[in-house]
């Protein structure tokens, strides 16, 4: 996608209201507040108000004095994106009788399937507690009705209320051999508190069969239908869209690239991402990641005025990081520069919140040569300080640097850390310490220019050394689950077959099990797993000292591995 001068400056004039000193924390702050204006409605990638950010961003680095880098000798980088998807038509005919107001959810399979009628209760599993609800429900081959929520009601405690998980009631009836499930929440639950209807979004994954929603009036009716001819039919529409990554170039006097990353987009009106569920609401994101996006535009202008380079200064502004790294991903493996001549890249992923007057450098001994960057960079500023992770381990911070981890390219990262607005629509942008971001427009222009200083063997990529220990001593746990470690290949098609596995964390216990990027993940024990979000569950399954098998598809070709879990050392 192309845009001549005339416009993007025209864009530019119309966008910017007020000139400010170059390197002013009003400056930062103009950018960040346009960024994460209302107007822009939370900047999704796929979306025309994403791409409207996108088009900002060049304008910007137009007027600022930098030269194109992307397709075609233009700013930009295109590539395809699956959008949320939706429900499609779906029906439920019950001995030749169709019922109304028949959804469906995204977790569902599409098709149509007909059988007849079987219930299984709340489809609970719970073996350690002698319960299963398919137990003599005869379900093989059927279509099974299923209660939302637990025999203990809508609002019973956390630890009993998972075991009412949508998706583990689809997988306990796929296991049971059911070829269908209806759902839907009986009226004794909707007068407990429980939701009468069932939203498209109330669970994501891959069922593996067609689920359709019902009312809690026709959940009664089909009470009463059990053993009769039942037909249903889910359809999900899947749109497609093209989203784009902004690359801009200050040319050096070599050959070599330093790349400065971040990413533009958030999660419009949330959804799918959203940790305030059922708001419908514009999430603006302004540290998520107007904060790192402004900034970057800040070290642009700076480098872009300044002396010319030892090395080539790649700005990438990517899009689409909240559907899953997808736009650095994207360049990674289509990259507008030649990939052996990238030494590093440096990444600001939330960057707003330093109040605290400190911001963390993760994955800093992935090259030799960020030690003695990051050291001249300090010395630069003295209400801004450097607190450097222990355990470097690539992957760590789960944003755009792990798509050149996944390359063996070193990359650090800076993050100022998690806050009670992450990923809601309180992200906003009179929260951020623009003074501060400020500093760090000026740190990091002083850690690239020390980089340049650094020998060019100093980049050579340093695979972090592995966990020393496997006993229990100072441990923590990520999450309610055991520790994998593995990176998930999360654009990777796995087509609903299983996890594709984006790399391996050095030293965890996927790489000691012998694991290897690009493998498939399609079942630990007998929990079968056909995306991410199965995989996330089986792992509350076990236990730390457990030995496990896995089962991976690798180059087409089904194996099995011994896994054995041990916990996630303590600083990483």
């Amino acid at each position: 996608m192309k845009y001549s001068a005339a416009f993007l400056l025209l864009f530019a004039a119309c966008a910017v209201s007020e000139n400010h000193p170059s390197g002013s924390a009003s400056e930062v702050r103009e950018h960040t507040e346009w960024l994460s204006n209302d107007l822009l409605e939370g900047r999704r990638a796929g979306t025309p108000m994403a791409d409207k950010a996108a088009h900002y961003l060049a304008a910007q680095l137009m007027l600022d004095g930098l030269e194109p880098a992307g397709e075609e000798g233009g700013w930009y980088q295109s590539f395809p994106m699956l959008l949320t998807p939706q429900a499609g038509e779906c029906s439920l005919t019950v001995a030749g009788v169709s019922f109304d107001g028949i959804g469906t959810l995204a977790l569902s399979a599409e098709g149509f399937v007909a059988s007849s009628l079987a219930t299984a209760q709340y489809g609970v599993v719970l073996e350690s507690y002698n319960i299963d609800h398919f137990s003599g429900a005869d379900v093989d081959g059927k279509i099974v009705l299923l209660r939302r929520y637990t025999e203990w009601g809508p609002n019973a405690e956390d630890k009993l209320a998972r075991l009412g998980a949508i998706r583990s009631k689809v997988r306990n009836a796929r296991a049971a051999g059911a070829v269908g499930v209806i759902l839907g929440t009986h009226p004794d639950d909707v007068a407990q508190g429980g939701e009468a209807e069932i939203p498209f979004t109330a669970s994501h994954g891959t069922g593996g069969i067609p689920i359709v929603t019902v009312s809690p009036e026709t959940f009664v009716q089909l009470e009463n239908q059990v053993g009769k001819d039942v037909e249903i039919s889910a359809k999900l529409e899947k749109p497609t869209a093209e989203t784009l990554n902004v690359l801009a170039m200050v040319s050096g006097k070599s050959d070599s690239v330093i790349t400065l990353g971040a990413h533009y987009d958030h999660l419009g009106w949330g959804g799918e991402g959203s940790l305030a569920p059922g708001v419908h609401a514009i999430h603006n994101g302004a540290d998520d990641n107007a904060s790192g996006t402004a900034v970057l535009l800040q070290i642009a202008e700076a480098i872009a005025n300044g002396p010319k380079p030892e090395h080539n200064i790649l700005f990438c502004f990517w899009g689409a990081e909240e559907e899953g790294l997808i736009g650095s991903k994207y360049w990674v493996e289509n990259p507008t520069v030649d990939l052996e001549n990238v030494l590093c890249n440096i990444n600001l992923d939330m960057v707003g919140r330093l109040q605290s007057g400190g911001i963390t450098v993760g994955s800093h001994r992935t090259a030799t040569a960020f030690a003695s960057g990051l050291k001249g960079a300090q010395a630069t500023t003295d209400n801004l300080k450097f607190n450097l992770t222990g355990e470097d381990l690539p992957g760590g911070g789960g944003s755009d640097h792990m798509s050149f981890h996944a390359a063996e390219i070193p990359a650090l990262f800076f993050f100022s850390g998690l806050h009670s607005d992450y990923h809601k629509p309180s992200d906003d942008s009179d929260k951020l310490d623009y003074p501060r971001m400020n500093s760090l427009v000026g740190a990091t222009v002083a850690l690239v220019q020390n980089l340049e200083e650094q020998p060019l063997n100093q980049f050579a990529w340093v695979k972090p050394a592995p966990v020393a220990s496997h006993g229990t001593g100072n441990r923590r746990r990520s999450g309610g689950g055991v520790w994998f470690g593995s990176i998930p290949d999360y654009a990777g098609e796995g087509g609903g077959t299983g996890m594709k596995l984006g790399g391996t964390v050095p030293g965890g216990p996927a790489e000691a099990a012998g694991l290897m990027k690009d493998d498939i993940v399609t079942g630990i024990n007998d929990f079968a797993i056909q995306d991410i979000y199965d995989f996330m569950d089986s792992l509350g399954e076990f236990k730390d000292g457990q030995t496990v098998t896995v089962y991976i598809l690798r180059n087409g070709e089904k194996m099995s591995i011994e896994l054995t879990f041990f916990p996630r050392p303590s600083g990483d």
